[in-house]
């Protein structure tokens, strides 16, 4: 009976808290399989088994699941779910799921998110091995988060999923740690085009038309900071001959003048909707520019051999970690930190400092200028003396193009003219603010 009701109609009965939008197209093609359990009690044993799950956990989790088992509705939703959720991150799928609950569960509806996670262990390995990925770049991937769940459930009782975005990608095997670093599938969506110069091999980035930027090449408003004096607006003019628009600095920051390309003598290498590996940085040692290559060339022969149908153009990720205003506090020549960002095509983002602010000094919004507690590294010290003079840091973004992979510690993208100008560019919207200041005196 519940596959015969349309998506109104179950979703109405299950009563979710919440549901991402674009569900209801998925479902209308979802053909629903025979499985009589939402997750294979041989699985869920061996789980038991091999983390101690004490009794009591081990039957609340049961009963949960039965619950949901026994509602014919409920079930069959969940199952689609279940699918979906396996195979959204291979499609570069942005739908935005997070923690759900259906308010039809009158009893464990409080472990539907964590449920429907370890529903997705099985059927997402059981894909894999269809494609023939050896079980050693995924049976652990799961337990990452797995381990922490199951471990505050006994603990503390508390079942709540804690970014729910980000470890789906683990219960759904859909993100592997190839050397030092995470890849998983991105579809690239930032307003620039990358193109390559026939002959020099050359790469630029020319952003589209209409952003407004500060006179630092920063997006106006960044970190709250408006630059109403020196702001300019990015252009794009084409014909059949050529393109002029607002180049990208590899330095991370937009120029005002704008470049003009021909078009018989550059290709496009990069545009929206192309497909990219997302990186990832886990904790500890080895962020090193060698570390980086060895990663991404893995990653390339990875994907290619067992997702031959995504055509990687390269490589993305966004991070306190690529400012390039980092570089002005650090040893350049020492700094991994500095090394590693050289090696990227950095461009600017909507994001601020919040970032920096919790992974340097533990706190989303740490005031290190007007409440400095303790500073205990030199990083912190250092970032923290940059912000007294007013300045700010921001998250920056970067791509690295598969070609270019073999050239990383070599600097593929940035040039001395480029740190030139990026040393002429930086902060120079603080002087029309103190200008702004000076006349509201």
């Amino acid at each position: 009976m519940a596959s015969l009701m349309n998506f109104k109609e179950c979703i109405a009965i299950c009563n979710f808290d919440y549901l991402p939008e674009g569900l209801e197209a998925k479902f209308n093609r979802y053909t629903p399989d025979n499985n009589s359990q939402l997750i294979p009690r041989a699985f869920l044993s061996e789980l038991f088994e091999s983390y101690q799950v004490p009794e009591s956990l081990q039957q609340r989790l049961v009963a949960g699941i039965e619950e949901i088992e026994q509602d014919d509705v409920l079930f069959h939703f969940t199952k689609f779910l279940v699918e979906d959720l396996c195979s959204v991150r291979d499609r570069c799928d942005e739908t935005p799921y997070s923690n759900m609950t259906p308010g039809c569960m009158k009893q464990y509806g409080d472990l539907y998110s964590f449920l429907l996670l370890l529903a997705c262990v099985v059927p997402s390995m059981n894909k894999l091995e269809r494609r023939n990925v050896p079980k050693a770049y995924y049976e652990q991937i799961p337990h990452q988060p797995l381990k922490l769940q199951l471990e505050k459930l006994a603990l503390h009782g508390d079942p709540k999923v804690h970014d729910f975005p980000w470890v789906m990608n683990f219960y759904t095997c859909s993100i592997f740690l190839l050397d030092r670093f995470y890849f998983i599938p991105y579809q690239f969506g930032d307003p620039f085009t990358m193109f390559r110069q026939m002959n020099t091999r050359e790469v630029a980035a020319l952003r589209h038309a209409g952003e407004e930027f500060r006179s630092d090449g920063q997006r106006n408003g960044i970190n709250d900071v408006l630059d109403l004096q020196g702001s300019f607006t990015s252009e794009w003019d084409e014909n059949d001959t050529f393109i002029i628009a607002n180049r990208i600095n590899p330095m991370g920051f937009v120029e005002r003048e704008t470049t003009p390309i021909f078009k018989n003598e550059w290709e496009r290498v990069l545009e929206p909707g192309d497909t990219l590996l997302a990186l990832h940085i886990p904790s500890g040692a080895g962020y090193t520019p060698e570390r980086v290559k060895n990663s991404m060339m893995m990653a390339l022969e990875f994907y290619d051999r067992y997702f031959p149908e995504l055509s990687i153009k390269g490589f993305w990720s966004s991070s306190w970690l690529y400012d390039t205003r980092l570089s002005l506090i650090l040893d350049n020549e020492k700094s991994n930190i500095v090394r590693v960002q050289q090696q990227f095509y950095n461009y600017p983002t909507l994001d601020g400092d919040g970032m920096l602010r919790y992974e340097v000094f533990g706190d989303w919004k740490a005031d290190p200028v007007g409440s400095p507690g303790e500073l205990t590294t030199s990083l912190q010290r250092a970032a923290a003396e940059y912000m007294r003079t007013g300045a700010r840091f921001n998250t920056l973004s970067m791509v690295v193009l598969r070609e270019d992979v073999p050239q990383i510690g070599n600097m593929p993208y940035i040039t001395d003219a480029d740190k030139e100008q990026f040393l002429r560019t930086v902060d120079s919207h603080l002087s029309n603010l103190s200008g702004r200041a000076q006349q509201d005196r």
